[in-house]
């Protein structure tokens, strides 16, 4: 294998990390799904470290609580004993599991070896067993992903780590700045590692490739593929960033300063020959040596940087005592621990006939298993409560006055609960881009939005475009856009605090201490500053190849007019420049006097070319959609939600979003399906074409029939505050609108109840009108709960859960299987869509609650945002992946509830095997990184899928 190969072989093992900006929820051990969910955890426990599973305290506390029933508790242990053959002991396992596991470590005591005897047989069982017994893989052990460095300071006490990792990050945290900083590294055109060689200077011609392997030669590192995980393991946050920019070559950033994970590993290993070339011990094969030769003190030095020594141990080292010795009695203290450990569990067995040995590796096998035991039973419990909900009888025959599409997100299953309550309204659930991917450039704005899942690539820019006069807003905003640079200038630059405080300072006083101390003043102050957007529409349709190329001519004879008047003072009639941009561009004879240096410019700084006309062409092609596209997105959605006939008189299409202040972490909380921004623009966009008459002709065509009465408005779900806001509403006559007031008062009253019920659970929030204040204060860490506590999804008709309070705890899609067809392409869809975003977001939490250290982000309090990518620790650390503890802890303790996705399918089995064998999400929903659950209403039968095959857990 190449040098590349091996690279390529280990860099999945970190998932992606988008920008913060855009912040996607993600499954922390994506490269592992090609494993089944319990193999998995096990080896990626032995590669990050940390937990995989909560403690047994947690496990214990809900077994007492009543989430775990002991039946499913009982069935899950018992099929793990059954794998050993040790069925009968299953009363003493469960006991073990409820008494003893929970103080397991704290068996192993000093104080109680001092009066303890040790049982012979049992200590030469496992002494003999054990990893001290064989040296060369004990060490091997304790050097398992640790770099030549990392080993060089445990045995030596340097601090070569500290040195290294922070140069390392000062560069990449440079070179990949996202204009945060006004003092930017310059070449960076060149790419990563052209750039770290002027930054260096390494001045050899070299490619990153090349100069990897001469520096794992220098190092005379053996296993390639392992050291290049190590390396990757340091700071897998960074490395994460940079694969995902290395693999989507349409990130701006990506084409203007390209990076690869092999340039990242050259600047690594750089640091590391530059920091150990100064060392004797500076590579592999004299590591070896050294380590060989001083065997006792090189293992204990290792234990000491796992802090595996207690005071005794490294005293005697500080002595200089002979450090086999000191080793020796390690090794024996250690095996007399784990003797003892055993004998004092077992005592606590009295009734148990099994031999001390064999009871060692009968609780080697429950502490092993346990964690598993304990998930799978907790879900069981919710999947068979669930299930009898699921499948309870419940009718609803009024017919609605509006029908409203909210996200499926697990925070619209309130507000859609209450919405239900207040009137004639029902309610379905989709993916919060509605199924209609767009590249959006919002009115003001010169930069283009993904409002898609993550792994989608919009194909149709939707521009955004005022449709009344806006004097005021461009006053406001040019205000607004000065003082904004002073600001930024003042932040930036080093010389202008002491010149200009005393000048604006101020400004920054009142937001510091106003969104502190008084945010809901402060905050409608600045509202009030704050330019008012005109009405806009969008540019749904598709232009002409003939207003494409007149955009395009006046767009450049535009340019053209300003480089001639601003650098050459010449005057050109219309017609003149229409010359000269068909010489630019087509290249026709020049019938008028043109300076050459002006030709120069206007072809090679601004790009007044035929590459660039026909490029402006390609990009304005992609410009709004066809009719039949739009056709296709509108019938989509209403087919997957099952909304198809007896349309109500107003049908909403709802967009959401989070609102909060000073929070880097505001995009994780707005539409995961719109790749972290607000999904309203997707609900405007599908409620113009639904508006349509010639869209409802053709889907008319289609078995669709929309009456002409009914309207479409999209609306913005606020998921903080719970307020919905109409957009569009112009659209409507003056006896709809009357009769619209009446839904919009029956919403406020939902708005606010649902508030209500969601104040009871977040803290500092006593009543409802706390929930505003947390959206505007600048030092609350936890504006919402977010998707905390998201367990499960639902796809299937409303009715069936409509009676079901689930507290904001599962997605909602709304699925009618009997209107898919035989290739199951509807569910495919929710599949290939809200699932696979679901599963991203369930694992995420997960893994940042289970420990979040090495999945989580850690506090928010110690954050700082670095190169506008993410944020880091203090003043340099890897990038923090996964959730804050804010968002998934409170006061210290897990608010969310780790499981998997519970994913309830109400389908036929066959249709459900075909979705799932069309799916991209097929691999991790057969290896169990999900829970199906199949409800077969016409087979009278409910599936779960477990251990490879479907088994029946409920005859309807």
């Amino acid at each position: 294998m190449s040098i590349l190969e091996k690279l390529d072989a280990v860099k999945d093992t970190v998932p992606h990390y988008w920008p913060i900006g855009a912040f996607i929820h993600h499954n922390p051990l994506k490269g592992f799904e090609h494993l089944n969910f319990k193999e998995a955890l096990i080896k990626a426990q032995s590669i990050f470290g940390g937990k995989v599973y909560m403690d047994p305290d947690y496990y214990i506390d809900l077994y007492n609580e009543g989430k775990v029933k002991p039946e499913q508790l009982e069935k899950n242990l018992l099929r793990s004993l059954n794998e050993s053959n040790l069925e009968k002991y299953a009363d003493d396992a469960k006991t073990f599991m409820l008494d003893i596991s929970p103080l397991w470590k704290g068996l192993r005591s000093y104080e109680e070896l001092k009066v303890h005897e040790i049982d012979e047989e049992l200590h030469t069982y496992l002494e003999a067993n054990s990893i001290y017994m064989n040296t060369d893989t004990w060490i091997e052990s304790l050097t398992e992903h640790m770099t030549l460095y990392e080993i060089h300071d445990a045995l030596f006490g340097t601090s070569e780590k500290e040195l290294i990792e922070k140069d390392v990050i000062e560069f990449i945290a440079r070179f990949l700045d996202k204009q945060q900083t006004t003092l930017s590294m310059s070449d960076r055109d060149l790419g990563m590692f052209n750039t770290f060689k002027l930054y260096e200077d390494i001045d050899y011609v070299i490619d990153a490739e090349g100069y990897v392997k001469e520096a794992l030669e220098k190092l005379k590192v053996e296993d390639v593929e392992k050291y290049f995980l190590t390396h990757i393991l340091k700071l897998h946050g960074w490395a994460g960033y940079i694969k995902y920019r290395s693999e989507d070559k349409e990130y701006f950033p990506q084409q203007e300063h390209p990076s690869t994970m092999m340039d990242y590993m050259a600047v690594r290993l750089h640091f590391e020959l530059k920091y150990m070339q100064k060392e004797d011990i500076n590579n592999f094969d004299k590591l070896k040596a050294y380590i060989k030769e001083n065997t006792p003190y090189a293992i204990l030095k290792l234990l000491r940087e796992k802090g595996k020594l207690t005071g005794t141990y490294n005293d005697a080292m500080e002595d200089h005592q002979d450090y086999q010795k000191i080793l020796d009695a390690y090794v024996k203290d250690e095996i007399n621990l784990n003797s003892l450990q055993v004998q004092l569990a077992k005592k606590s067995l009295p009734e148990l006939n099994m031999s001390l040995i064999e009871f060692s590796n009968f609780a080697n096998l429950l502490k092993k298993e346990e964690g598993f035991i304990w998930l799978k039973s907790l879900e069981d419990t919710y999947i068979t409560e669930h299930v009898d909900e699921f499948t309870s009888l419940h009718t609803y025959d009024e017919k609605p006055l509006s029908s409203t599409i909210f996200c499926l997100d697990v925070r619209s299953e309130v507000i859609r609960r209450k919405i239900e309550e207040s009137g004639p309204y029902n309610t379905y659930g989709a993916g919060g881009f509605l199924g209609i991917p767009i590249s959006f450039v919002e009115f003001d704005k010169a930069h283009a939005l993904a409002l898609a899942p993550a792994i989608v690539k919009p194909q149709n820019i939707v521009f955004e475009i005022p449709i009344e006069s806006h004097e005021d807003y461009n006053t406001k905003k040019g205000v607004n856009k000065t003082t904004k640079k002073v600001l930024t200038d003042l932040k930036n630059n080093p010389y202008t605090p002491y010149i200009m405080v005393e000048a604006i300072g101020w400004m920054f006083g009142v937001k510091l201490f106003g969104k502190t101390f008084f945010p809901e003043k402060t905050n409608k102050l600045f509202n009030n500053m704050k330019p008012k957007k005109p009405k806009t529409t969008f540019t749904l349709d598709k232009l002409t190849i003939k207003e494409i190329e007149k955009y395009i001519r006046r767009l450049h004879t535009n340019i053209i007019n300003e480089v001639l008047t601003t650098q050459s003072d010449t005057v050109l009639t219309k017609d003149e420049l229409y010359i000269l941009w068909e010489h630019l561009v087509f290249n026709k004879d020049l019938c008028i006097k043109i300076s050459p240096d002006i030709i120069n410019k206007l072809k090679h700084a601004y790009h007044i070319t035929g590459q660039d006309y026909e490029e402006q062409k390609e990009k304005l092609a992609m410009v709004g959609f066809t009719i039949d596209e739009q056709v296709m997105y509108l019938e989509n959605l209403l087919n997957m939600i099952g909304l198809v006939k007896d349309f109500p008189k107003f049908v909403t299409i709802s967009g959401h979003g989070s609102v909060s202040d000073n929070n880097p972490f505001e995009s994780a909380l707005d539409c995961g399906a719109c790749g972290g921004s607000i999904s309203l623009p997707n609900a405007r966009a599908l409620c113009m074409i639904g508006n349509k008459q010639e869209i409802r002709e053709k889907l008319r065509e289609k078995g669709i029939n929309i009456p002409t009465e009914t309207k479409f408005l999209p609306a913005m779900h606020v998921t903080t505050t719970d307020e919905i806001t109409f957009y569009d509403t112009d659209i409507l006559n003056a006896s709809e609108l009357e009769l619209f007031m009446k839904i919009q008062q029956d919403f406020k009253k939902a708005s606010l109840a649902s508030r209500e019920e969601r104040a009871l659970t977040l803290p500092n929030a006593n009543q409802q009108e706390d929930l505003f204040i947390k959206t505007m204060d600048w030092s609350e860490p936890r504006p919402e709960w977010g998707l905390a506590g998201n367990m499960g999804v639902f796809a299937g008709p409303r009715d069936s859960c409509r009676h079901m309070e689930l507290n904001n705890r599962l997605f909602l899609h709304s699925y009618d299987a009997s209107i898919d067809n035989a290739n199951a392409d509807i569910l495919t869809r929710i599949f290939n869509g809200p699932l696979v975003v679901g599963e991203w977001i369930n694992l995420e939490h997960y893994f940042s609650t289970v420990d979040n250290k090495v999945y989580g982000a850690g506090s928010k309090v110690y954050h700082n945002v670095v190169s506008k990518i993410g944020v880091y620790n203090g003043n340099y650390s890897d990038l923090k992946i996964g959730l804050p503890t804010q968002s998934v802890l409170e006061e210290g303790k897990a608010y969310h509830e780790p499981v998997r996705l519970l994913t309830y399918m109400e389908a036929p089995l066959d249709t459900v095997a075909k979705a799932v064998e069309n799916s991209i999400a097929k691999e991790f929903i057969l290896n169990e990184w999900i829970r199906p659950i199949i409800i077969d209403k016409a087979a009278k039968k409910v599936y779960s899928y477990e251990f490879g095959e479907f088994i029946v857990i409920k005859e309807l």
